[in-house]
């Protein structure tokens, strides 16, 4: 699976997207691309299953009628307590499909407060992956009356739950979905028909000051606008393979997972399960990746750690390669000229010593790293920029719709988060808060219109961050604007921000 050719992405048909809702562009890249694209990739049982964008359409096609056949109605709530598998792919477009708005829980809350986001939402029907799931949900049954079906995907375990008329199986609701077809071969192009991009098709939780989650709404435009804008940018291409580990109730999940996979045609693939990952990894040879600064961090100092206990020789080669590609990074990063005596010591630094080091992290096919959420220390971006990893930052919020700051290649700034996207407008204010414009910004908070109001005005979202525009137009991030602490001369600081400098300094 590595080595696979990346071809360019069609910015022409990518902007077509536009006008439509992401349940619809996944028809058109099935009548497009058919069976000779793989869309999905899931490992089950130590082998890797492949999906085509066809199949991809026909799992999505018989849970939509599966969902109509049951009673879903346009507008309903439709919430998904799911691993990354492709049945969650599968459920999450099938609901939109019908007009449903999805809301995906993460699977690690507890009854209670599983309990309490249902009702919240007042969720009509419930996706839940296994056993403990359906466990935490009978649990508070009565408490649930407005949930008419729930239906749970993995069979391990469910045997004795079958006679709950409550409870259904996934493969049950694929099976009604498919007879609902063949009776009425037309009823899911007739619903699919009725979407417009403007509806809103998911709510996505982001952590509230009252103790309860805010609930952001986004539409399908708002998906389409980002991830158009991404595209752009990012030198993603057709066969690119993505690994994904991140909850889907995250947005970066949303973001790749659903938006960037289905406009840009790259593949996703599932692991078996998390603790097979890194050797998931490694099969796939994913070329590209997010991932938190947590994550960046503690690889770096894994392999800081190998390294220190590996043999004299070993460690001395090492240095010295680390040593060379530094110089390399930091006349790339100062654009100055990179000599053909340090052009030649860097390959074969790269070929001996950080290119199956990458392979045993799974990241030597990478072309395109990022990191997001928490700021990174500038040396972990060198760290890895020094071993040929182009790892960058990148900086957005789930009621930006995602990410809308990214390093441009060629232009890697370490302390910085990049620049804005296309089409997207970002703004310091005197209190030295960033401000977004964008067509990928939240329709809201759901019913929250007073707290809407105090962060998104005029078009324009307020982050909560500090920061400042440098000379080259990139944006640094200073903090938290309640945690700024300004000195006498003027100077804004945080904690935070000298913490995350001081974490990875030598």
């Amino acid at each position: 699976m590595k080595g696979k050719k990346i071809e360019p992405i069609d910015q022409e048909t990518v902007s077509s997207f536009a006008q439509y809702t992401l349940p619809q562009i996944l028809a058109l890249q099935a009548e497009r691309l058919g069976t000779e694209r793989i869309a999905i990739r899931e490992k089950a049982y130590g082998i890797w299953q492949a999906y085509h964008w066809q199949d991809y359409l026909r799992y999505t096609r018989y849970v939509a009628l599966g969902f109509l056949a049951l009673g879903l109605e346009r507008g309903e709530n439709v919430a998904l307590l799911t691993n990354n598998h492709p049945e969650w792919l599968f459920s999450e477009l099938g609901g939109q499909a019908m007009g449903a708005v999805t809301v995906n829980l993460f699977t690690s809350s507890f009854a209670k407060e599983m309990t309490t986001l249902l009702n919240r939402i007042q969720a009509s029907y419930v996706i839940a992956q296994d056993q403990g799931q359906i466990d935490k949900l009978l649990a508070n049954k009565q408490g649930l009356s407005h949930v008419r079906k729930v239906i749970w995907i993995d069979p391990t375990g469910m045997r004795t739950y079958t006679r709950d008329p409550w409870l259904m199986s996934f493969k049950d609701l694929l099976n009604l979905g498919a007879g609902l077809d063949r009776e009425h071969p037309n009823r899911f192009e007739e619903e699919l028909s009725k979407g417009k991009p403007e509806e809103i098709n998911l709510m996505v939780m982001t952590p509230g000051t009252t103790g309860l989650p805010k609930l952001v709404m986004l539409s399908h435009q708002n998906f389409t606008e980002m991830t158009r804008k991404w595209l752009e940018t990012a030198p993603i291409g057709m066969g690119d393979n993505w690994v994904s580990i991140h909850p889907p109730a995250w947005i970066v999940e949303q973001m790749w997972g659903v938006g960037v996979s289905l406009l840009g045609g790259m593949i996703m693939n599932f692991p078996e399960a998390l603790d097979t990952a890194m050797e998931d990894y490694r099969e796939i040879g994913p070329t590209v990746m997010l991932a938190s600064s947590r994550y960046w961090e503690d690889m770096a100092s894994r392999i800081r750690v190998k390294v220190r206990d590996a043999g004299f020789i070993k460690r001395k080669l090492f240095a010295i390669s680390e040593k060379i590609g530094e110089a390399v990074v930091n006349r790339d990063f100062q654009e100055q000229r990179i000599n053909l005596r340090l052009q030649f010591l860097n390959w074969l630094a790269s070929r001996f010593m950080f290119r199956p080091l990458m392979d045993r992290v799974g990241c030597s096919q990478i072309r395109a790293a990022y990191t997001g959420g928490h700021p990174i220390s500038p040396d972990v971006i060198r760290f890895f920029c020094a071993k040929g990893l182009n790892l960058k930052q990148c900086y957005g919020l789930t009621e930006s719709g995602g990410i809308f700051q990214v390093q441009p290649d060629g232009e890697i700034k370490p302390e910085t988060v990049g620049k804005p996207l296309p089409r997207t407008l970002v703004r310091i204010l005197e209190d030295q808060e960033v401000f977004v414009s964008s067509d990928s910004n939240f329709v809201g908070y759901y019913q929250d219109p007073e707290a809407t109001q105090k962060v998104l005005r005029d078009g324009w979202l307020r982050t909560g961050d500090a920061g400042y525009i440098d000379g080259d137009g990139h944006l640094v991030i200073i903090g938290r604007k309640e945690e700024i602490i300004h000195m006498k001369g003027g100077e804004a600081f945080s904690p935070d921000f000298i913490e995350t400098r001081l974490r990875f300094s030598p």
